[in-house]
């Protein structure tokens, strides 16, 4: 009985020390900026983009926007996941309800026509022809940085530009840019 409870404390002991960890979940708000790219710098440029994209949308352009997501570029001097900016900004304005186009999928969609199409399938869940959607725009974008050092400190020029460009005519129909300053004092670099 006396070795139960010693391994039941052991046990307990341990839960609470891993459990003591310090991790600790923030809000969006709550993140304070850092010479890293972060959760910030990601959060204002979504909130900006989102905005001024949805404007354009839907007071200006007010035809239906198929629209497919090429990559963000990082031009910078640092890794930054740009796909995490592409995946919020998407999911933000599917949320408002504007289409997107995932080519991702589309080998899979064929092969399920043809198997449709072959007699195999059930033709109530077969998947019909001709419903796939083209895009009608693509969305680009690209974040560079620029650094310099005025006195003691160093200083960071951010800017992340996003664009959407039709397909029928090449142009450029909506850009728009959220710049990020930052500063440092030299001392916090080590190497």
């Amino acid at each position: 009985m006396r070795k139960i409870t010693i391994i039941m404390l052991v046990a307990f002991a341990a839960v609470s020390i891993v459990g003591c960890g310090g991790t600790q979940y923030l809000k969006d708000g709550d993140v304070k900026g850092s010479m890293e790219w972060g959760p910030r710098e990601i959060k204002d440029t979504v909130d900006k983009m989102v905005g001024s994209m949805y404007t354009f949308l839907k007071q200006e352009y007010k035809k239906p926007a198929l629209i497919q997501v090429k990559p963000i570029l990082n031009k910078t001097s640092e890794h930054i996941e740009t796909n995490l900016v592409a995946d919020e900004l998407t999911t933000n304005l599917i949320q408002k309800r504007i289409k997107f186009i995932d080519r991702t999928r589309t080998k899979e969609a064929i092969k399920e026509m043809e198997d449709g199409m072959t007699g195999m399938i059930d033709p109530a869940s077969a998947v019909p022809v001709g419903n796939l959607k083209s895009p009608n725009m693509y969305l680009y974008g690209a974040i560079r940085d620029q650094w310099v050092t005025v006195g003691s400190k160093r200083i960071q020029y951010l800017l992340v530009t996003l664009q959407l460009n039709s397909l029928a005519t090449s142009e450029t129909l909506w850009q728009d840019q959220k710049k990020f300053i930052k500063a440092t004092s030299k001392s916090e670099f080590s190497f």
